[in-house]
């Protein structure tokens, strides 16, 4: 995992200064920058008073009052110098954050969590939802605690994702010398639609099980017996299940992305445990591999191969 430097954002709210303590701890733990972002929004008012809501001066009142807020309530956590270096800038916050931690190269993102109903994300989600469909770097969305993770929970799908997530999970626990464990949720749902009803489920998880013991001996992970998950059932809920069974603080996932579509219908995992919060939770990004393009045939193999056809 690329460490540095690390963006937190910060809006004033118990979650977002637990989460910007939380940013500088990493930071500190792994000798990097770290970045406290605020993000203006455009504020709608008629137009005779845009000027005044959205005014430059108006603006600048606010990144103030930030700063302040954050004195107030970090200065005994953070730096002085971190807390003036607060870069602030106009627009949603999941784009703001996002935009600052592709320019600065950012190697994590960490955001306050909130857990949110139907209503909410139908009417735009939260900053944690809309940063993990968009973020290029991991974001961690922290929950109770600023405290730095004792117990870290990997919960893989033994698929693609497996590597970066295992590896992500192991650094975290290595920086923090926390407790790993790895989970897998064997989804049966799933699989009832590509295999006969007929599917012997205790040999498809002994299966299951062996192949998380081959990935575990393949990263060279040092995971006691004790704390090799395999759990039946829809992932979300068994993972959230499980985080709460083993006590994690940290749960951490890979992120594989859907279409707009899917989430809209069906969501996914990893914006279903956001909204359930078991723990504070690590998103990694899974990127798929640049598709390989088609080679362009030159002129003398086009007309060798018309020749051919003569």
């Amino acid at each position: 995992m690329k460490w540095q430097p690390i963006i937190a954002g910060v809006d004033g709210s118990s979650e977002s200064l637990r989460a910007a303590s939380l940013a500088w701890r990493i930071a500190k733990a792994v000798d990097t920058r770290c970045v406290l972002v605020h993000a203006v929004p455009d504020v709608w008012v008629p137009g005779p008073l845009d000027p005044l809501v959205n005014s430059a001066e108006a603006f600048d009142a606010i990144v103030k009052h930030v700063r302040e807020l954050l004195r107030l309530e970090l200065s005994a956590e953070i730096p002085d110098n971190v807390r003036q270096g607060l870069v602030a800038r106009p627009g949603r916050p999941a784009g703001v954050l996002d935009a600052v931690a592709r320019e600065y190269g950012a190697g994590l993102i960490v955001v306050g969590g909130r857990r949110h109903g139907a209503l909410a994300r139908g009417l735009g989600g939260s900053t944690a939802h809309n940063l993990v469909r968009m973020a290029a770097a991991p974001v961690l969305v922290v929950e109770a605690t600023s405290r730095p993770p004792v117990r870290v929970l990997a919960a893989t799908d033994l698929s693609g994702a497996a590597s970066a997530t295992l590896s992500t999970a192991r650094e975290f626990a290595d920086l923090f010398q926390a407790q790993l464990g790895v989970l897998h949720v064997v989804e049966f749902g799933a699989a009832s639609q590509t295999v006969p009803l007929t599917l012997d489920l205790d040999l498809l998880e002994d299966r299951s099980r062996e192949e998380l013991e081959r990935v575990i001996e393949l990263e060279g992970l040092p995971i006691a017996p004790a704390d090799r998950l395999i759990r039946r059932g829809r992932a979300d809920e068994a993972i959230a299940e499980s985080a709460a069974a083993w006590h994690a603080d940290l749960v951490v996932v890979g992120s594989h992305g859907r279409s707009w579509v899917d989430r809209l219908l069906i969501g996914s995992t990893t914006e279903r445990l956001l909204n359930r919060l078991p723990a504070s939770l690590l998103v990694v990004p899974i990127h798929k591999p640049a598709a390989r393009r088609p080679a362009v045939p030159s002129d003398r193999q086009t007309q060798r191969k018309g020749m051919a056809l003569i």
